[in-house]
């Protein structure tokens, strides 16, 4: 693979997750250095970071994307063991599925404060941190776009981080920073399958004409096409990696 990221510097918000691991990857193969945050399986951020090893450089930090001021200390920690950031990834997200009258209170909190609040505080620090001309890239969902049925309130408030996406990057379109969604279809992970039965993972694959879910791999393309220079007239757009399912 190509070294066009050699010397940028990358963090990866939630990085040892499915996805955030294989935007990792996908940015270190490119020669990035690469800094991974986590909130709780250590053993699992580990494991994400041994794997990036033959590629270069790689820091593990924990901290909670939920945390106004873990986040606030995790970018002054960044900065000061390794510089600015060029690239910024927002992974973290977490699913409910559930109609709209069976979410309970404690379920929407938590779906605002993963999907949405953590969002907001990740975009508010990079904007504050990141280098001119660097890429800011948050991962959303497809379901943001359609009919949500018993996901609403896990779309809603991913698409309400789709517009704090577009806002920023008008916000700082004039330092040439970017600030773009990709947001998956249905991929083929635990995160996905943790909400379905066998019945409704064969329905999802069909909805795509190719015939299957998404990978991480799939999504990590199209991050790390958003984190490079041929991405550089993109901006404040909302990509849908999900195989034309939609």
């Amino acid at each position: 693979m190509h070294s066009d990221l050699a010397g940028r510097l990358a963090l990866v918000i939630g990085g040892t997750g499915d996805i955030g691991r294989a935007a990792a990857a996908q940015l270190a193969q490119r020669g990035a250095r690469v800094v991974l945050t986590y909130a709780n399986d250590e053993v699992a951020a580990k494991e994400a970071v041994a794997e990036l090893a033959p590629h270069g450089q790689a820091d593990l930090i924990r901290s909670d994307a939920t945390d106004p001021a873990a986040v606030a200390r995790l970018f002054e920690d960044v900065v000061t063991r390794h510089g600015r950031p060029s690239i910024v990834v927002h992974t973290p997200g977490q699913v409910r599925k559930k109609w709209l009258t069976r979410i309970d209170d404690a379920d929407f909190d938590w779906l605002v404060a993963v999907n949405l609040r953590s969002v907001f505080l990740t975009l508010r620090a990079a904007a504050e941190h990141v280098l001119d001309g660097g890429r800011i890239i948050v991962v959303s969902t497809t379901l943001a776009a359609k009919m949500p049925g018993p996901f609403a309130v896990y779309a809603a408030t991913k698409a309400a981080g789709d517009v704090l996406v577009k806002s920023l990057s008008q916000e700082l379109g004039p330092r040439r920073i970017t600030v773009n969604s990709v947001a998956p279809g249905p991929v083929d992970n635990d995160f996905f399958r943790g909400e379905e039965t066998p019945e409704s993972i064969v329905e999802a694959a069909g909805f795509s004409p190719q015939g299957r879910l998404g990978t991480a791999v799939d999504v990590a393309a199209v991050i790390g096409f958003l984190a490079g220079d041929t991405a550089q007239w993109v901006s404040g757009q909302i990509i849908r990696a999900n195989g034309g399912m939609y």
